[in-house]
């Protein structure tokens, strides 16, 4: 009985991989997982079907796998490594979120891990000392493959600065953003002379135009045969690029949350041809691992224990998020208001700021447990209370708006505040090399400032509660040079929203939906 249910699953797997031939060289890959865990006992279960086939299979990352959920917060990313080892992985590319935990803890992953963590472009400031193996070969099937990572500049922006400064405050590492094509094609050609048969790109970058993106990469360089690239969280089952030379290179995304399994394969041509395939069905066919659904198993129970605790009930939906939309970074919403407030009235200040970026899923209604908080607020940050003039705050609101219609992290959520936002303006503010505030030159999108319903005055000092990644550390552009330090809480991000919660709202969530904004109104 159990050989025939052995054959069935095999056949299950083949229908979905079309039939991969014995010998065939097989890549699975995936990017942005983001906690998304589902989907590790189904890549473990894919690999060991291809296996069995005779097919010679790697598995890859593409970035961003171990934040974004309670199971990465709570293990501040070790659940998360002992899965992808479980699951086979034998290389990963460093994405942005993959510093959240600061660089003393990302260490303690790369030392778990079995697979090796690539990063070609970090660099120190002071010598150009490479932080983190660039690139490594594997023999697969008799072709000696060469996997190089790459990760966004971006992330000096998007992570905690704090990770990147000395006790000085000076940024101490940068990722080669100035020259980034320059730096790949040396790995490519240091790599060529070994006679390998392929290199693949394991990319965190996104597809933002400009000179960081991977579609630049792949235009200014030659000699790479394959891009599976993350961090914009797009769905490219395959595609193709020129490179300087003209010649066609593979490029393909996965989207995020372990939506799909991405599979390379080498077609009789030589090049590489790539297809998504839905975690769900190969899920329903029964390509699952059985011993990484142990080991998942194993995690959950911890988990549950520890944060399965109702601490609310939820009476209106919060929203962060709409229909795949991070509306949260693009207008007033009811869950913004809901966490500036908790800052606010916790740290009894004049206002409260909250990077929409920090915001990570929405409350649905019903009964609210620890961990659905945690997915909330994921990132452990500090919460902090300053004083600062006027001037530095209408500039925060300013630097928070810069970006829009793209939904970016560093939309403004507010408490005590109300302003008007015309996006027709176009933005004028300039960042400097470090990525803080630099100046703000032209014509400005933010008009009618009021706190707590009077016009703000420039020079007077307010009080200001936040995370100290956007009011100290000038995370995502913002610089308050005028800023004093008046409090740390004790409290993370997500204490004090679950202490607010239960303690000012009578454990009752009931924020209205926001569909006459009072707080952030467009003009046109």
């Amino acid at each position: 009985m159990k050989k025939s249910a052995a054959i069935l699953l095999l056949l299950f797997c083949a229908l979905l991989t079309k039939a991969q031939k014995p010998g065939d060289i097989v890549v699975l890959y995936d990017n942005d997982v983001h906690c998304a865990v589902k989907g590790y006992p189904v890549m473990a279960g894919l690999r060991d079907s291809l296996e069995r086939m005779g097919c010679h299979v790697a598995v890859v990352s593409a970035g961003d796998f171990s934040f974004g959920g309670p199971i990465g917060a709570i293990s501040k990313g070790e659940y998360i490594v002992k899965l992808m080892n479980a699951a086979g992985y034998q290389f990963a590319c460093l994405g942005n979120h993959e510093f959240d935990y600061g660089m003393h803890q990302l260490q303690v992953l790369k030392d778990n891990a079995d697979a090796t963590y690539l990063c070609l472009n970090l660099r120190t400031t002071d010598n150009n000392r490479q932080l983190f193996i660039g690139s490594a070969s594997l023999s697969l099937g008799g072709k000696q493959f060469h996997f190089i990572g790459i990760t966004t500049p971006s992330t000096l922006n998007t992570s905690s600065h704090t990770s990147f400064q000395d006790n000085q405050g000076n940024i101490k590492y940068h990722f080669s953003e100035k020259d980034l094509a320059t730096i790949v094609q040396n790995s490519i050609d240091s790599a060529r002379k070994q006679d390998v048969d392929y290199i693949v790109l394991l990319t965190h970058l996104g597809d933002v135009p400009g000179p960081t993106s991977s579609r630049y990469i792949i235009e200014h360089t030659h000699g790479i045969d394959l891009v599976i690239d993350g961090h914009d969280h797009h769905v490219l089952p395959f595609d193709r690029c020129s490179n300087d030379r003209n010649q066609t290179v593979t490029l393909s995304s996965t989207g995020t949350q372990f939506q799909y399994i991405g599979m390379a394969t080498i077609g009789d041509n030589g090049t590489f041809q790539t297809r998504l395939l839905s975690v769900d069905s190969l899920a329903q066919a029964g390509c699952i691992s059985q011993s990484v659904t142990d080991t998942l198993n194993a995690i959950n129970h911890k988990l549950e224990m520890r944060g399965s605790k109702i601490v609310a009930h939820c009476h209106v939906r919060q929203i962060a998020e709409e229909n795949d939309i991070r509306v949260c970074r693009l207008r007033e919403t009811n869950l913004g208001n809901l966490v500036a407030d908790a800052y606010r009235e916790t740290m009894k200040t004049d206002i409260a700021l909250v990077n929409a970026g920090g915001l990570r899923s929405n409350i649905d209604t019903g009964a609210i447990t620890h961990n659905m908080l945690y997915a909330v607020s994921p990132f452990d940050n500090e919460i902090v209370s300053i004083s600062a003039l006027g001037q530095d705050i209408i500039n925060a609101l300013e630097t928070g708006a810069r970006e829009y219609p793209s939904a970016e992290g560093c939309f403004l959520q507010v408490s005590g505040l109300s302003f008007i936002i015309n996006a027709n303006t176009p933005s004028s503010v300039k960042l400097s090399d470090n990525g803080r505030l630099l100046s703000i030159d032209g014509p400005r999108r933010v008009k009618k400032v009021k706190v707590n319903g009077r016009k703000i005055n420039p020079k007077r000092r307010y009080t200001i509660a936040g995370p100290s990644y956007i009011l100290l550390d000038g995370g995502n552009g913002f610089n308050f040079p005028s800023a004093q330090l008046i409090a740390t809480s004790p409290l993370s991000d997500l204490q004090m929203l679950e202490e607010y919660i239960q303690s000012h709202l009578q454990s009752i969530i009931s924020y209205p939906i926001v569909t006459v904004p009072s707080r952030i109104v467009f003009s046109r």
